[in-house]
């Protein structure tokens, strides 16, 4: 929420804090979730080298079996990492970010309708500032589509502010 409205500053120190306390009192999955959410907030802040390390961390944090029957919500075992890591590197301008989000979004479950969005966003980004025009333009299409299917208005509005390539 802090980096949606634009606290970046804040979120780092908030979810560095909770790394902290996690260390050695939570859950590798806990763990491995708490380092992908530094890692995402360092990288909204301008830390690139920082948070490609936190998700390293998170890679490296993640139990072979990722499913705990007490955090039921957390998703992180199959492409759901790696596609955290690729809108990251989306994020940050990386050329890297579209191999990494096209290779998690053959991955995901048909059925994570939103993190599907998500990635085609981000893959619309990513070809816009590699100067892929089309693509970036056929992946807008098919995020809007279904973006609009599922109602995703945070996701219709950073899609709205996709700035194309001439």
């Amino acid at each position: 929420m802090l980096i949606d409205v634009n606290e970046t500053a804040l979120a780092v120190g908030q979810v560095g804090e909770a790394r902290s306390l996690a260390e050695g009192a939570a859950t590798p999955l806990l763990r491995s979730w708490v380092a992908a959410a530094h890692g995402e907030s360092l990288a909204m802040a301008g830390h690139g080298d920082e948070a490609l390390e936190a998700f390293d961390d998170a890679n490296a944090l993640l139990p072979n079996d990722p499913v705990d029957p007490d955090l039921p919500f957390v998703f992180l075992g199959g492409s759901h990492l790696d596609r955290w890591r690729g809108n990251t590197l989306a994020g940050l301008g990386d050329p890297d970010a579209i191999s990494h989000l096209v290779d998690a979004l053959y991955r995901t479950p048909p059925d994570f309708l939103r993190a599907r969005v998500t990635m085609l966003v981000d893959l619309a980004y990513a070809h816009a500032a590699a100067g892929d025009r089309t693509a970036a333009q056929s992946y807008a299409r098919e995020a809007r589509r279904l973006g609009m299917q599922i109602k995703t208005d945070r996701l219709l509005r950073r899609l709205s502010q996709l700035v194309l390539p001439s």
